[in-house]
């Protein structure tokens, strides 16, 4: 283990913001001083104050991104509040892109671009996306263009507590604070020492294949030649009447994914919405055109413990013991466990990687770009293990 690098949590539950953000940064802290902040805020939290009171308890000159979420979570709990994991003793550069650079691609590699001030034997980039944005995807692919096959990619999307309103990021190269509505962010770390990247899911497929026939992006026109909305509607059993009820879609539909198939598995794409005009249905990450989907549905107990399978791969890809992990969970997995599920993920996840600290967020769309994994997952949770 690294003398000299370290990492730490901190957690407040306070109802003002700016509160809430200073002591949770205090308690990250410890005392010492932190080279990268990575902040994660409910959506009643994610304001400019708290994002200014979390950066001047850290000094006021700390490198800083962060990201509005549908929860937060520690060892201690989970809640609307504000959490801040410091680390200190890595090589670290941040870069950020506001939401007026419409091409999620040229936005990706922007993000990416941070890598360049890094030299390290050991290298990832951490990106917190926009969990609004059409085509994931694509921030995704131009950050893989900078960071190539050897430099892993890892993250979330912000989250906006589920209500499909808009995201916010926090964000400081070491000077002033900024709050962004709607952008991408991107940190390089180095590090001596590797570092562990875990992923799982616990859904499986059912039912026949089928070809996606048509699609642009994240819309699926036609799945086998027919309408994909009828496809789609009628495989699963629905009331036909569902597409035109749109809250009432989102609902049934977020827990009735489709699983792209890849060499290594497969890719969850959550389907958001309908189009009963257009007979279409559309998620947040590109399912191309020729490829094979089909129905999953949910594994209860590997669903349960895909957190905890997440951390336990991330911290078993290091040659010592992790100082800290972050961990982005889908906020449509506590839909499909509900309260209780969710509680008892939380448990399965403290006690397999107690007495290590941790922090993470409930996220629309999880990273990980590595030669296992292609980029943007859904329904999954992602690790991340620092040595």
């Amino acid at each position: 283990m690294g003398a000299d690098r370290w990492f730490g949590v901190g957690r407040s539950l306070a109802a003002d913001p700016a509160t809430a953000g200073a002591e949770a940064c205090r308690e990250a802290l410890g005392g010492r001083r932190a080279g990268l902040l990575i902040v994660f805020a409910s959506l009643t939290h994610a304001t400019l104050e708290m994002a200014r009171a979390v950066h001047a308890e850290a000094g006021g000159d700390v490198l800083m991104i962060g990201c509005s979420t549908s929860g937060e979570f520690t060892a201690d709990g989970r809640g609307a509040g504000v959490v801040v994991n410091a680390l200190g003793g890595y090589t670290t550069s941040v870069r950020a892109v506001p939401r007026d650079v419409d091409d999620l691609y040229e936005a990706g590699i922007r993000a990416a671009s941070c890598l360049d001030d890094v030299d390290a034997d050991n290298r990832v980039v951490l990106l917190l996306g926009d969990g609004r944005s059409s085509d994931q995807q694509e921030m995704v692919r131009g950050a893989y263009t900078v960071a190539g096959a050897l430099v892993p990619l890892v993250g979330g999307c912000a989250g906006d507590n589920i209500t499909q309103t808009g995201t916010f990021h926090f964000f400081s190269d070491g000077t002033d604070v900024h709050l962004l509505p709607n952008a991408v962010l991107g940190a390089a770390l180095g590090s001596p020492a590797p570092f562990g990247i875990g992923i799982a899911h616990g859904w499986r497929k059912t039912g026949e294949p089928m070809v996606v026939s048509r699609s642009e992006s994240g819309t699926i026109f036609e799945l086998d030649g027919e309408p994909a909305l009828d496809v789609y509607l009628r495989r699963t059993g629905a009331d036909p009447a569902l597409a035109d009820d749109p809250d009432a879609f989102l609902t049934f539909a977020t827990i009735r994914p489709l699983g792209l198939t890849r060499r290594t598995g497969e890719d969850i794409r959550v389907i958001f919405e309908a189009d009963p005009v257009a007979r279409s249905i559309s998620g947040l990450a590109d399912t191309p055109e020729g490829a094979m989907v089909w129905f999953m549905e949910a594994d209860a107990d590997q669903i349960v413990d895909a957190a905890s399978a997440a951390a336990a791969t991330a911290t078993s890809g290091l040659a010592s013991e992790a100082l800290g992990l972050l961990v982005f969970d889908c906020c449509v997995r506590s839909i499909a466990l509900g309260p209780d599920g969710t509680d008892l993920a939380a448990s399965r996840l403290r006690d397999a990687v107690k007495p290590v600290p941790y922090g993470g967020f409930y996220s629309n769309g999880e990273i990980v770009r590595k030669p296992q994994a292609k980029g943007m997952h859904h329904l999954t949770v992602v690790a991340l293990a620092l040595g």
